[in-house]
């Protein structure tokens, strides 16, 4: 669901509200309340709910990461004509070969939509309150890094050497869908302004994706010293070669997905405007700092071992906000 969708709801949600009374006479008396013009021009206790708008710059900074291929496990799975891993035949020791993917940091600038509310007391011209959030914040943040590496493997034969040639390609995406927040704030009125400070707790998905895939292709002639290829060899190129031949070509991939829900912070502050007796409204900035993650991509038995990723998440938010006093409607 797009952000701006959560809107009508929002929308609909304060009307539902405003209107839930039944009979006409209700009904006018809260229209009526509404387009009030302030006898108090300082009115701002009591409960409200509300809609908010706005935009967001969501920073996403992805770390580096290292991922290591077994060139000699490749080897071995090619062997056995097993191109999507399995077995395979366990030679003596390892060829790692390692890609580095460089880190990279992206903002996404998305607009926001969703609903507040919160509790207002009021003691002369100071204002303190709670309120909680939630908003449709749709973003995200994708990379591409490819690499080629050219590597002599050992091998456990006679013929003990095969070249190998490797294409690297790592793929990460990371998203969030939804933010909340629950705080407090203060503030201080004049004639029918109210100027606040706020900061809170605040709460976010992430979903995080990592695809590292390594397509290797062997050159070289794997033999007993006497002509006579492997069997498996025979399989894969159709018969013995002389001297240093293509052998064959093997894709191996590792992939992760992960969801997880971040706690962090949320600092900011803004001004709201008397419209009326019950409606009021105004822009508030927050720098929104939701921690960050580390993501456990090692496991798995090869031949591509993924190393840990690291994820941190910020923004930077305005919002123009519209708040109703509905404990006040039906006095």
């Amino acid at each position: 669901m797009k952000p701006s969708r959560y809107l009508p709801f929002a929308v609909a949600a304060c009307a539902a509200i405003s209107l839930a009374p039944s009979g006409a006479p209700a009904a006018e008396n809260v229209l009526v309340a509404l387009m009030q013009t302030p006898s108090d021009p300082c009115n701002w206790g009591g409960f409200y709910i509300g809609f908010n708008v706005g935009g967001s710059f969501n920073h996403f900074e992805v770390d580096k990461q290292r991922t290591d291929v077994d060139l000699e496990q490749q080897f071995y799975k090619l062997l056995e004509g097993n191109s999507e891993g399995g077995d395979g035949i366990t030679g003596e020791g390892s060829a790692f070969t390692t890609f580095h993917v460089p880190g990279h940091s992206v903002t996404d600038t998305q607009t926001t939509g969703g609903g507040q509310t919160g509790f207002n007391f009021q003691f002369g011209h100071f204002v303190a309150g709670l309120e909680g959030s939630f908003q449709g914040n749709g973003s995200s943040a994708n990379s591409r890094h490819n690499e080629f590496q050219e590597n002599n493997v050992l091998l456990i034969t006679q013929e003990r050497f095969a070249f190998a040639e490797t294409k690297f390609v790592n793929e990460r995406m990371v998203e969030t869908t939804w933010n909340g927040s629950a705080g407090g704030k203060f503030g201080f009125c004049w004639n029918r302004i109210l100027f606040f400070v706020a900061g809170g707790a605040a709460f976010t998905d992430l979903h995080f994706s990592s695809m590292d895939k390594a397509d290797t292709s062997f050159f070289g002639f794997v033999g007993d010293g006497l002509g006579a290829s492997h069997p498996a060899v025979q399989r894969v190129t159709g018969g013995p070669r002389q001297g240093e031949g293509f052998i064959g070509e093997i894709v191996s991939k590792h992939t992760h997905t992960s969801g997880d829900v971040l706690t962090g912070y949320y600092v900011g502050g803004g001004s709201m405007y008397q419209l009326t007796n019950l409606v009021s409204a105004g822009f508030e900035y927050r720098h929104v700092n939701w921690g960050e993650i580390n993501e456990g991509l090692t496991g798995g038995n090869g031949p591509v071992f993924s190393g840990n990723g690291h994820v941190d998440l910020t923004a930077d938010q305005i919002m123009f906000k519209v708040n109703i006093l509905v404990g006040s409607l039906f006095h």
